[in-house]
């Protein structure tokens, strides 16, 4: 009877094991995948429309990139000089399009679950809604609304193609902008799943700008997205991204450089904490803003003599020159921003709809000509924490 107990026992307990044994009824080989890394997006050249049907669908020439995978087996005797991506280029009037026909020269089952980037040249952004572009990839299940998307000013293809041999490019650029928190030169990430958000609510934005310089990818400057036609109007500067950068707060990562008082040596200000306020006033039916902007930091770097910095007075004096600073450069952005593309790519109207939410909804239609007209009044205040060795009181 015991022994009868013990086999009906584990009997059950096999019951219960195996279906968990199933789970990967529906695997592949990973070398009979192609990992599609990442997509580029751009106006068709005349070379690459050789159907009459494109010529008033206005075709794009799609390049996907897809990591090469390699058994184990062959790893040791792959070609150094072999580049680890393979790009796929298609033309057609739709993204869904030339995906479909990737399928006719691939031999392997493209896979979108790692996608990373994609890249809109500016031409095809100038001329075509993003939501139009970017819409395959919101409604494909396959693909990750973490992925980012930038713009590019020459060709997506030319981006996608140009990196050492032991990178794929999509990658390395992800990578890069990793480092936004480091340099306020760079944009805070912006994911699929966001530029989704914005675009419903048609919302002005701006995106990450990528360039080749001196034989390096480089992220440099961003592209200001109109929110009624959500196309791209004009593209900002590296020093004009900044501006925004301290408005907004999103990064520590900023360094400053003043001159000592009848000196042209610099002194170096780098920023460990930042904290901006946005603060809607709306007095007899009129909009106006006022900016709050507090950063604390230290010298990190100083060329001229310093035996005094340390010293009350001349402390304060460099905070004075480092907020000064910091000024110029917040005024040059909404010079740009609110004047010459009269669109709110920074989110004022976000402080606008949930403390002034009548004023909003009644304006929410003609929010970027409110916007563009409104006064906006700045405030910095610089902390100098730290002198760093060497500097006595």
């Amino acid at each position: 009877m015991k022994h009868l107990c013990i086999i009906l026992k584990r009997s059950l307990q096999l019951l219960i094991v195996f279906p968990l044994l199933t789970g990967c009824w529906s695997s592949r080989d990973i070398e009979k995948l192609d990992l599609l890394i990442g997509v580029g997006v751009d106006t068709a050249q005349e070379e690459n429309i050789n159907s009459s049907s494109y010529e008033t669908a206005s075709p794009l020439t799609v390049t996907y990139q897809m990591a090469k995978i390699k058994s184990n087996q062959n790893q040791n005797s792959k070609n150094q000089e072999e580049k680890p991506y393979t790009n796929v280029e298609q033309t057609g009037a739709s993204i869904i399009e030339t995906a479909r026909d990737v399928i006719l020269l691939r031999k392997n089952t493209v896979n979108g679950q790692h996608q990373r980037l994609i890249i809109i040249s500016k031409e095809v952004a100038e001329n075509r809604s993003i939501k139009e572009i970017l819409d395959f990839f919101i409604r494909e299940p396959e693909a990750r609304m973490s992925m980012l998307v930038m713009i590019t000013e020459g060709l997506a293809k030319d981006i996608l193609g140009h990196m050492e041999t032991d990178d794929i490019p999509s990658m390395h650029i992800y990578d890069i902008s990793e480092n936004f928190d480091k340099s306020n030169e760079l944009l805070e990430r912006k994911s699929l799943a966001k530029i989704n958000a914005l675009m419903e609510a048609q919302s002005s934005f701006i995106l990450q700008n990528v360039v080749q310089t001196d034989g390096e990818l480089k992220l440099s400057g961003a592209a200001v997205i109109k929110g009624s036609t959500l196309k791209l109007i004009g593209i900002l500067k590296e020093e004009e991204i900044k501006g925004i950068n301290w408005i907004t707060a999103p990064t520590n990562g900023a360094i400053v450089k003043v001159a000592k008082e009848g000196s042209d040596k610099p002194i170096i200000y780098e920023q460990e904490i930042l904290k901006s306020k946005i603060t809607p006033t709306l007095k007899n039916g009129q909009l106006s803003f006022q900016v709050k902007v507090k950063s604390e930091g230290r010298i990190i770097e100083v060329a001229a003599h310093t035996e005094d910095y340390a010293k009350e007075k001349t402390r304060r004096k460099i905070e004075g020159q480092i907020a000064e600073e910091v000024k110029k450069e917040i005024q040059t952005s909404l010079e740009r921003i609110q004047k010459d593309f009269q669109v709110d790519a920074i989110g004022f109207h976000d402080y606008v709809r949930i403390k002034h939410p009548k004023f909003w909804k009644e304006h929410q239609s003609d929010w970027d000509s409110i916007f563009s007209q409104a006064p906006i009044d700045y405030e910095v205040q610089v902390t100098i924490t730290d002198f760093g060795l060497g500097i006595q009181n």
